[in-house]
């Protein structure tokens, strides 16, 4: 693994240091003053752990030239984010997630040496190709690459020609898988529509739309409504590493998180019974119901 230069770890290093608070509160100031220089010292401190997602995401993908890089594109999701910040809603950072790892990926896959796509519709038909590839049996052959032609509408050469950059890069795109006993995989398996780029718009805009209603919600209720579903509130994932049960490279197994029964969410959160967890839940699914269709009526 190539070596990480000290300077890219200090980015955004000041010297001398900044007063040291609460990194909430460096955001605070910077909402109220509109002062830059409370972002920049938001960095200062944050930068450790800027750094640590930076590699995490480097060594995942095997993006060994690209810690920099990666690294700025989590500044940018953060800037994104502080830019639709709410700060009577929620604490920052759990908010920033999801906008930081959107561009950690977006980079990763417009970048990523091999086979570099350049919009959501290539990326969609990538995943679709591989998807198919891999349940047709995997084989880089004639009769294989002719089964996947033939579904997705395309020619011979060009779907072999995807085929083969999603080979190069397989370790990046998960091959889904639609068997729900299988906790190694996440179910992502695109509809024969997907193909139309209107769809792949609209579908991200549903997404992006709903994130949005999500974020509107009380902490409270977003925390209890991500452990009723069974996914993270901070970067939606419905997955977790298992650090005490390691695959055969010493990894942490990816499992599914099990969504917990209200009289689990009520105790974990100090409610007396399982109506109240019950109840906040519903208000929460209400509120993000509003606010979807507020967002397709007036939008």
């Amino acid at each position: 693994m190539s070596h990480i230069e000290k300077k890219e770890f200090e980015i955004y290093r000041i010297t001398p240091p900044p007063p040291e608070w609460d990194l909430q509160e460096y955001i605070r100031q910077y909402i109220q003053t509109g002062d830059d220089n409370y972002f920049y010292w938001f960095l200062h401190y944050y930068e450790p752990s800027l750094n640590e997602k930076a590699k995490f995401f480097r060594n995942k993908y095997t993006m060994e030239e690209h810690f920099a890089d990666i690294k700025q594109s989590l500044v940018t999701g953060l800037c994104k984010a502080l830019m639709k910040y709410d700060i009577s809603i929620a604490p920052f950072l759990p908010y920033a997630q999801r906008y930081m790892e959107r561009e950690a990926h977006t980079y990763i896959r417009t970048m990523r040496t091999g086979y570099s796509v350049q919009s959501d519709f290539e990326y969609a038909r990538l995943r679709k190709v591989m998807d198919i590839f891999n349940h047709s049996g995997g084989e880089f052959t004639e009769e294989t690459i002719s089964q996947v032609a033939a579904q997705i509408g395309e020619s011979y050469d060009k779907t072999k020609s995807i085929i083969e950059g999603g080979i190069l890069t397989e370790n990046y795109v998960d091959v889904q898988s639609n068997d729900e006993d299988d906790e190694q995989t996440t179910d992502f398996l695109l509809p024969d529509s997907s193909l139309n780029p209107e769809n792949i718009y609209f579908k991200q805009e549903l997404y992006d739309k709903l994130y949005e209603a999500y974020d509107r919600l009380e902490y409270t209720e977003k925390i209890m409504l991500a452990q009723h579903l069974g996914f993270c509130p901070e970067c939606f994932s419905n997955h977790y590493a298992d650090k005490t049960d390691l695959d055969e490279n010493g990894k942490p197994k990816e499992k599914l998180i099990k969504p917990l029964p209200y009289t689990d969410i009520a105790t974990d959160h100090g409610f007396s019974d399982a109506d109240t967890a019950k109840r906040v839940c519903r208000t929460a699914f209400k509120k993000n119901q509003i606010s979807y269709m507020k967002i397709i009526k007036f939008d």
